[in-house]
């Protein structure tokens, strides 16, 4: 543990995420077969920033920047309604509107510079299965599946930074749209 914040020193990695657990109803049966991530305890998620800080140096004063990044980001509505592919390998989940979460990990990676540069435009999705991990068959089946249950709205009010040993778990949860201190304003609990 570093300041309060439980770190296993097993730690292979860590990642920001907007954990979705509303959506487990409907994609977590699937994810559990199809998605290597679900077995290994990561939920419906969509992946923000990755890697994030190298585990051995993440501390209080981490997840107090963290928390100070997202502030300015109020807590949005988040509807799922179609179904997309990464070439025929990633079944997911196409979230709308995604200028949110966007800007969420934009922030997170002009609070922490040291952070690797995106190789890639950020594409916000929540993956359903992955073809390294499932026949295309299977994956066909869960789409044809979810479709007709879509679409899906969440609200999405936090970020986790995510912590993986054997297994990925939540080391720390920051909410959105509030702010660090001072009286109520924009993205303060008491704003409109």
């Amino acid at each position: 543990m570093l300041g309060d914040v439980p770190v296993d020193p097993a730690a292979r990695r860590t990642m920001i995420a907007a954990l979705v657990p509303d959506a487990e109803p409907l994609v977590g049966p699937f994810r559990a077969e199809l998605d290597p991530t679900a077995r290994r305890g990561l939920g419906a998620h969509l992946t923000l920033v990755r890697p994030f800080v190298a585990p051995g140096r993440v501390a209080a004063g981490t997840v107090a920047a963290l928390r100070d990044a997202v502030a300015a980001v109020p807590a949005f509505p988040c509807t799922f309604a179609a179904l997309r592919w990464f070439g025929e390998k990633v079944l997911w989940l196409a979230p709308e509107p995604v200028a949110a979460f966007r800007e969420i990990a934009g922030r997170i990676r002009a609070a922490f510079p040291e952070l690797p540069a995106e190789d890639r435009e950020l594409v916000p999705h929540l993956t359903v299965g992955l073809r390294r991990a499932a026949s295309a068959s299977a994956l066909r089946a869960a789409e044809a599946a979810l479709a007709p249950r879509l679409p899906l709205t969440v609200r999405v009010d936090r970020v986790a930074l995510m912590v993986r040993t054997e297994t990925w778990d939540v080391a720390a949860e920051v909410p959105l749209g509030v702010s660090p201190s001072g009286p109520p304003g924009l993205g303060s609990p008491g704003s409109p």
